[in-house]
């Protein structure tokens, strides 16, 4: 379903080129929940911009479900991303200005949809993670899981093929980080909605199917015994 081939990704040139990331090959199947971890500085998190098109790759491919990301020109790109991709980041993304439905309605008024069907989807997933009596609060008005949880109904009110999830607890406590990768996890079980998610927490990165270890820009391994009862899905490339 998310197929990496040989990315590379520099930054700067010379004596202070940084290699980010080191031909790096990746399958992830459709369906699956896995995390990306490794120390500070390793390109897991450059990995999953490259993976989403948040990015551009020095070198290398990547395909999810056929489509050819950096193949493609960057309208067809954005469009991909919009309708096929959700997103759940570290600072919520937010708008402030907006009201929990207005935040989770945006992706689909960007798609075309009317203002009314726009909003009913977005009660939807709203009632999905539980907030359908916060509708009409503002992010200031609202926890961080709360403004957390937000963002994942944003992220799955399209109902991506995949979603995004850069160190998606890193800023709650303890307990509110258990509950918003339950609620991932829900959605993966429930809706069979490919989830990749970046995390320096391994209570956290236990909960998914597959691990995904990283160092000096290079994917060094990949537990394949996470959940023993499930079929190997993510799995290094090995060409």
């Amino acid at each position: 379903m998310i197929q990496a081939k040989q990315l590379t990704k520099t930054f700067g040139a010379g004596e202070s080129l940084v290699r980010a990331l080191k031909e790096v090959n990746l399958v992830i199947e459709q369906g699956e929940m896995v995390s990306i971890v490794g120390p500070s500085g390793c390109g897991k998190t450059t990995l999953l911009h490259i993976l989403s098109g948040i990015d551009n790759p020095t070198e290398g491919k990547v395909y999810i479900d056929g489509f050819d990301l950096y193949g493609a020109k960057e309208k067809a790109r954005s469009a991909f991303r919009l309708t096929q991709m959700g997103f759940v980041f570290q600072s919520f993304h937010l708008i402030p200005v907006l009201t929990a439905l207005e935040n989770v309605a945006l992706p689909l008024i960007g798609q075309g949809l009317s203002t009314k069907n726009a909003n009913d989807k977005a009660r939807a997933a709203l009632k999905q993670v539980s907030l359908e009596d916060k509708l009409n609060s503002r992010p200031a008005q609202l926890s961080g899981g709360q403004n957390q949880r937000i963002a994942i109904a944003r992220a799955i009110v399209s109902k991506p093929t995949v979603i995004w999830a850069d160190e998606p607890t890193g800023s709650l406590d303890s307990h509110t980080s258990q509950q918003i990768v339950g609620l991932l996890r829900h959605i993966n079980d429930t809706m069979g909605t490919t989830i990749v998610m970046v995390t320096h927490d391994l209570s956290i990165s236990k909960q998914t199917d597959r691990i995904i270890h990283m160092e000096n820009g290079r994917i060094i391994n990949i537990d394949a015994d996470n959940n023993s009862d499930l079929s190997p899905s993510a799995k290094l490339v090995r060409e």
